[in-house]
C-alpha cells in the first residue's frame, strides 16, 4: 500500500509542479496571464497535498519495511503533515487585507 502511494504522489507532484512551472513562465512573458494566475491560485492546495503526502511516504518508506508496516510511526510522520496542512490551507483562505493591514 505504501508504496502504490509513494508512486501516485510522486506521479501527482511532478505533474502539478511541473504545471505550476509552465504558469509562472507564461505569466512571467505576459502569455496568457490570467489562466496561468488563476491555476496557480487554484491549484496550490493539491500541490502541497501531493508533496506532504510524497514525502511522508517517503520517510515513512525508509523508516519501516514492507512486511512489518507500524502504525506508531505513520501517526508520528502523519500528525504534523495532517497539521502543516491544515495551517497551509488556513493560511491560503486567510483574508489578505487583514494580513497587509499588520
Amino acid at each position: 500500500m505504501a508504496r502504490y502511494l509513494h508512486t501516485l504522489s510522486a506521479t501527482l507532484f511532478y505533474i502539478l509542479g511541473l504545471s505550476f512551472f509552465v504558469a509562472y513562465v507564461l505569466s512571467y512573458n505576459d502569455i496568457a496571464v490570467l489562466p496561468s494566475q488563476t491555476w496557480m491560485q487554484i491549484a496550490d492546495l493539491p500541490l502541497v497535498a501531493s508533496a506532504l503526502l510524497y514525502g511522508g511516504v517517503s520517510v515513512y518508506r525508509s523508516l519501516t519495511h514492507e512486511r512489518e508496516p507500524s502504525r506508531s510511526i505513520a501517526l508520528i510522520i502523519g500528525v504534523p503533515l495532517a497539521l502543516i496542512f491544515v495551517i497551509t490551507t488556513i493560511l491560503s483562505f486567510w483574508p489578505t487585507t487583514f494580513i497587509l493591514n499588520y
